[in-house]
Order: structure tokens, then C-alpha cells, then sequence
């Protein structure tokens, strides 16, 4: 079986705690035979030391734009120039709106001091401000929206119907490539690991999560979980401040 995790707030706590009786449960699953992937809509470099503390080896970042196996990338889907460089005309002139293009370790944003990517600068990144001649693609690019969600979700999705978009309530909108969503991404990892579709359970809480719940032969949302995601699972679980993950692997597997 592969069991498939989103960080926050399904395994990861609002603190950015990994609890000891859930690693210890995942541990355990590794220990019995099962395999077990990360999926996460942060970057690697603020990923990275969780996958490592759990002895992952197959596990997506920046919402299925990279995806990586055994120390190699099996895929890696950016937001090309031409699609950056249509976003920026569009909106970087907006005094009134932030935003982040995110590539690599690096954040190039409107102001770096804005308290709205504070978080960033205890992450291992990079946070510089914004030159368009700078930014030729990116992994994932956020706009901070400010009541602006919707209309902006319509616009960008209407002018490029081929990006994957996320709006988190009417705060944030992120914005990955072509066909770069978790659900592929833990296809892609399935495939990999020849562990069929009716063997993967996908855990996870927000509106990035829907495609891989959707996928997994088994899904389970977890604590305070959006809609979209209670919607696409099979069964719901306590938040891991509960250790709603634990639980489950101890009366599951």
C-alpha cells in the first residue's frame, strides 16, 4: 500500500510540529511494508527536513510542480516565460496587490519586507523584490488577494485556461503549471513505485489536496478540512494536534 500525506495541518500542526506519535505511526507503516510519499504545496527547501525526518524517498513539492524519486527528479513543471511574463503585465503594476514568483530558493516579491511573507525568510529562501528581466519562469507564483479571489480566479483562468489555480478563502490565489497538481504528481509516484491506483491512500486538508484525493483508491480528509477536500474523501479524521493520523494507521494497518 502507498499512503500518500499532505504536511500541514494533516500531519505537520499549526505550530509547524510534526508529533512524535505520528511519526512514529508513519515509521511503523515504512517498518511493516507499506510504502509512504510527502505531498505538499511548499517549496523543498522548507520541505525538506519533514521528508527527511520520515525517511521519505518519494515525495512531490510546490503543489505537484516538482516530483522527485530517489534522489532524482521525475518531473519538474514550471510556469514558462510567456505565461510569467502575461501575469506580471497584468498585475505587478497594481500598487495595491502583492505577490510572489516563486523559483527555486528564491522569492521575488513587490516588497520583501511585507509581513505577508515574513514566513519566507525562515524557510531557507531567498526573498528579493521583483524584476521582471530577473523572472524567466517560475514553480508557482502567489498573489495575496484581498477580496479580489474570484474576479482574478476568472481572469486567469479564462486567459490561461491551461494553469492550475487554488484560492484559499479570498486571502490567497497560487497558480502552478500545466498539468501540475498533486493528483499527477502522486499518480506519477504510484507508477513509480508499481503500486496500483486501488493501493494508494491520499490524506490531506485543503483545496491543493482535491486531485490527489480524488485519485487515491482511498482518501481521507483531515482535521479543520475545506470543503472541496471533505467533499472528494471517503472518510474524515482528526486534525494531527489530535493525531488524527496516528489513529488511523494504528486501526487501519
Amino acid at each position: 500500500m502507498l499512503l500518500a500525506f499532505d504536511l500541514d495541518n494533516t500531519i505537520i500542526t499549526a505550530d509547524d510540529r510534526l508529533p512524535g506519535d505520528i511519526a512514529e505511526a508513519i515509521c511503523l507503516a515504512k517498518d511493516k511494508g507499506h510504502a509512504v510519499s510527502v505531498l505538499t504545496g511548499r517549496p523543498h527547501s522548507s520541505a525538506i527536513a519533514f521528508i527527511e525526518q520520515l525517511g521519505v524517498s518519494h515525495y512531490s513539492v510546490n503543489n505537484g510542480a516538482l516530483v522527485v524519486g530517489d534522489g532524482e527528479v521525475l518531473e519538474r513543471i514550471v510556469i514558462s516565460q510567456g505565461e510569467v511574463e502575461a501575469l506580471a503585465k497584468r498585475y505587478v503594476g497594481d500598487k495595491a496587490l502583492e505577490y510572489a514568483f516563486m523559483l527555486g530558493d528564491t522569492i521575488y516579491v513587490r516588497d520583501p519586507g511585507d509581513k505577508r511573507w515574513t514566513w519566507a525568510h525562515t524557510s531557507n529562501r531567498n526573498v528579493e523584490p521583483f524584476e521582471a528581466h530577473e523572472v524567466n519562469e517560475a514553480d508557482k507564483i502567489v498573489f495575496a488577494t484581498d477580496g479580489r479571489g474570484e474576479a482574478m480566479l476568472e481572469e486567469i483562468s479564462a486567459a490561461h485556461p491551461e494553469l492550475v489555480l487554488y484560492l484559499w478563502g479570498d486571502g490567497f490565489l497560487e497558480v502552478t503549471g500545466k498539468g501540475a497538481h498533486k493528483g499527477a504528481a502522486l499518480k506519477r509516484l504510484a507508477d513509480t513505485l508499481r503500486v496500483p491506483q486501488s493501493e494508494t491512500v491520499a490524506f490531506g486538508d485543503g483545496v491543493n489536496d482535491v486531485t490527489m484525493l480524488q485519485w487515491a483508491g482511498r482518501s481521507v480528509a483531515v482535521g479543520h478540512a475545506y470543503d472541496e477536500a471533505r467533499d472528494a474523501a471517503d472518510e474524515h479524521i482528526p486534525s494531527p494536534e489530535e493525531g488524527g493520523v496516528a489513529r488511523w494507521i494504528e486501526d487501519n494497518l
